[in-house]
């Protein structure tokens, strides 16, 4: 964007030299500044199209990067859960398994202290 407003500056500021400094009348000054004011203006106007055209393939690009992080934090959400889901089943089959083995050293106790 600032190099396309530098380029615009500078010609606006060889034309307005240019303008002031050529031997010309009224008439045909007024005619030249209204042409190079159009040219100018068209040039403008095919920047500001090149700006927006830029912008929106940057947006285009975010929105698809951000898109790209959402699927990524979604499937690690899921393999933590899945994970966690695991992580509870084996520690559930694990406190079960000590529950018997305590049950059974109980039983066996029981059973030395009465012989």
């Amino acid at each position: 964007m600032n190099k396309i407003l530098s380029v615009v500056l500078v010609g606006a500021a060889g034309f307005i030299a240019g303008v002031l400094l050529a031997p010309k009348s009224g008439k045909e000054m007024r005619q030249d500044i209204a042409d190079k004011a159009k040219e100018y203006r068209g040039k403008a106007s095919d920047g500001l199209d090149e700006v927006k055209k830029g912008a929106n393939a940057v947006k285009e690009e975010i929105v698809e990067g951000a898109q790209n992080l959402k699927n990524i934090a979604t499937d690690a959400t899921q393999d933590v859960k899945e994970s966690a889901s695991r992580a509870k089943a084996e520690a559930t089959e694990r406190t079960r398994a000590v529950k018997e083995e305590a049950r059974q050293t109980s039983a066996s106790t029981k059973r030395a202290t009465r012989a």
